[in-house]
């Protein structure tokens, strides 16, 4: 199944993440208990990392099997053009030697703000399916799993709206949706490189605060992975390749 190592290793570290928290919030006030709350976040946001990751590394990997396949077709120029690591294809067998060689290409990255997101992946997408822009976050907004925090306006305010405001307030939620995920992502840089003290004092830290990012990381993993798992089959449909192809590299 395409990404079902990706999203499983990923669902297992955020419910890691969520046992860490219910282990604090069985401690007394302190800084064990602030430093787990910590563990908890770090471990969340670097599930989500690992996921796009591995989501990246599965999808380029059943490329080049695809074109393995059907050495006819010519892959678009920004997969054509990936410097493939050529000890991985050579030292593995068969069609496991992409996933190493996929998987070489970044190993060394992370993938930790929306923009690096849109970057890797929305060459697999149309260019009217782009991810989180004005044209397709609509969906997200409306979602049942949706907040308020993420976007600034309730569902129930942003279906109200006239078109032209529904466009307006479309391009206000996209820029408030990276900016909460930038805040959550740069608070976990702070607690791995500055032990959560990005300037003098200590951050505080509460237990509902950190299972709302917990709950805002699922939200964009999991919106992205429902868009990877339907537009990957349709890229490879616009690469040329054939079904027999599709099927076995899906």
């Amino acid at each position: 199944m395409i990404l079902g190592t990706a999203k499983t290793h990923f669902d297992e570290d955020t419910q890691r993440a969520k046992q860490l928290v219910e282990h604090a919030n069985g401690l007394s006030a302190g800084c064990v208990k602030d430093d787990i709350l910590r563990s908890a976040w770090m471990l969340a946001v670097g599930a989500s990392d690992a996921y796009f990751c591995d989501a990246y590394a599965d999808l380029i990997a059943r490329t080049l099997r695809a074109k393995d396949k059907e050495p006819a077709i010519e892959l678009p120029k920004r997969v054509g053009n990936l410097q493939v690591p050529v000890t991985a294809v050579i030292r593995e067998a068969g069609g496991w030697r992409w996933r190493m060689a996929a998987r070489g290409l970044i190993e060394r990255e992370s993938v930790l703000s929306i923009s690096e997101i849109k970057s890797l992946f929305n060459h697999f997408f149309t260019q009217s399916r782009k991810l989180m822009n004005n044209s397709t976050i609509e969906p997200w907004i409306l979602h049942t799993d949706s907040n308020q925090r993420l976007w600034g306006i309730s569902k129930t305010a942003y279906r109200a709206l006239g078109n032209k405001e529904k466009r307006h307030a479309r391009d206000a939620a996209v820029d408030k949706f990276e900016a909460r995920m930038t805040s959550i992502f740069q608070r976990r840089h702070d607690c791995i490189h500055n032990c959560d003290r990005p300037k003098i004092a200590v951050q505080a830290i509460q237990k509902s605060v950190v299972e709302k990012a917990i709950e805002d990381i699922e939200f964009l993993v999991n919106r992205c992975h429902e868009e990877f798992v339907t537009e990957f089959p349709q890229y490879l449909i616009a690469c040329g390749f054939s079904a027999i192809t599709r099927n076995a590299v899906i």
